[in-house]
């Protein structure tokens, strides 16, 4: 806009009776047919990427499945629906063209025809003596230029606005990466040695897309070196725990203690290297196994003999040393030469190169079956010493050696203790394992409760399954 006003000051100073005619006719069109030609144009460009976005993501998803769309036979079904997706995004990308066209074709028109009008009343003022040649082009490249330049100002402003908001995300991103100046920087953990003892006190969280509350004053204490579960129905809050514990989001409200010290008060960067977690989806990259190993990790910080002694803590060990090539096997793809059990254990591992003194487990072994399983759940029962440990879970494996069991809902604790104190008190605990051995074909309420409270063991409820 201050081009605009700079260029009208110039063209007054030159020749002001070209210069009001200007403003008067040209320069009004001019903003106009500027403006709308940068807009629509801005909207055609978008449109584009909006509408052949869907296919490309539909060609992508496709492709990821590929095994999937073969089992069924669904190639030809497939390509006929991105070709239909495809039609659709032209069709409807030259409806909008034929009305995009128009608008540049008046644009277009409104801009010669002003330029037509200079030069015709400027030609009579030269013609009449009243202006020279210099008067005359300055006048007019000042009107006609400054005029243009506006209506692109203005047809940008909305983008500019957006650009500015999005700019200022990144910024206040990039304000919150402090990494520190150096190694004894901001507090730390003390006492880290053989785990650590974690407190959540009066914990208000929500997410920040959602208005349902997820903890309405949340408490709860594991001891250093506990091996910790956490249960509840879908909902309850069970992954948001760990997801507060490796600070992908900060309390509003309430405080989380490590050995005492608030978390929120200690750099992430160094906070998160106390902490390892093995995901329900394990996520593996492209490259070898030792690279995966070790990602996460300073090189030459794990020697060799750590890399091996954290292999066979996740049994995953013996299976990497039948490959040809051993540690510096290929993974492909996201892991897709590995079963899923395999996966998992290397998750395992890579975990516990870290060295984590505090490991979380969301989930680790619900999509395995039975047979990698006892693999994944031995390999926890080992990795769990020395360290604090918390496992979301549902099965009941994964549950009964725990040292104490949170039982969630509701925003809040709702029962707590080992497997065996929430047997007796046949509360929530109680109901939940009920259901799965009901599932399992139980014969009567009766004998549920009397394995329930007489099992000792992982073996005892195995054997109750199996009947």
């Amino acid at each position: 806009m201050f081009s605009l006003i700079g260029a009208l000051a110039i063209s007054f100073a030159y020749g002001w009776k070209l210069a009001l005619v200007a403003t008067c006719v040209t320069v009004p069109l001019g903003l106009v047919a500027g403006f709308y030609r940068i807009r629509f144009e801005l909207q055609f460009n978008a449109m584009n990427e909006a509408v052949f976005q869907e296919s490309s993501k539909f060609g992508a998803e496709s492709i990821g499945a590929f095994r999937t769309v073969t089992a069924l036979t669904m190639e030809q079904s497939i390509c006929d629906r991105y070709e239909k997706l495809l039609h659709h995004h032209v069709v409807s990308a030259y409806l909008k063209a034929r009305w995009t066209t128009l608008i540049f074709a008046y644009a277009d028109s409104v801009s010669l025809a002003c330029q037509a009008l200079i030069f015709w009343y400027g030609g009579q003022l030269l013609a009449s003596r009243e202006y020279n040649t210099v008067s005359f082009l300055v006048t007019y490249m000042a009107v006609i230029q400054g005029a243009e330049s506006a209506g692109t100002w203005l047809s940008f402003g909305p983008n500019a606005a957006q650009a500015t908001a999005a700019a200022n995300r990144i910024l206040q991103t990039r304000e919150t990466r402090v990494l520190p100046t150096d190694g004894n920087s901001g507090p730390e953990v003390p006492n880290t040695n053989g785990g650590v003892k974690i407190e959540i006190q009066d914990a208000h969280f929500k997410y920040p897309t959602r208005d349902v509350s997820i903890f309405k004053g949340l408490n709860l204490t594991i001891e250093k070196g506990q091996f910790a579960a956490l249960v509840g129905a879908s909902g309850s809050g069970k992954t948001s725990i760990v997801s507060l514990l490796e600070r992908f989001y900060d309390l509003p409200r309430g405080r989380i203690l490590f050995n005492g010290q608030d978390i929120a008060e200690i750099d992430v960067y160094k906070y998160r290297k106390l902490l390892s977690l093995v995901a329900q989806e394990p996520t593996l990259f492209q490259g070898t196994i030792r690279e995966n190993l070790l990602m996460g990790v300073e090189p030459g910080e794990v020697s060799e003999n750590q890399l091996y002694e954290c292999c066979q803590d996740a049994n995953i060990h013996e299976f990497i040393m039948s490959l040809p090539e051993g540690y510096n096997t290929s993974l492909g793809s996201r892991g897709v030469n590995l079963s899923g059990g395999q996966k998992q254990r290397l998750s395992i591992a890579r975990a516990l190169v870290r060295n984590p003194r505090v490991l979380l487990l969301d989930e680790a072994t619900s999509s395995l079956d039975s047979e990698s399983e006892k693999l994944v759940q031995a390999a926890f029962e080992r990795v769990a010493r020395g360290r604090t440990t918390i496992a979301v879970a549902h099965r009941l494996a994964t549950i009964q050696r725990a040292d104490i069991i949170y039982v969630l809902g509701e925003g809040k604790v709702l029962e707590k203790g080992n497997h065996h104190e929430l047997l007796r008190k046949k509360g929530v605990y109680w109901h939940m394992v009920s259901f799965v051995l009901f599932k399992e074909r139980l014969l009567n309420p009766r004998s549920v409760e009397r394995k329930l409270l007489t099992c000792s063991t992982i073996q005892c409820h195995n054997q109750a399954l199996d009947r």
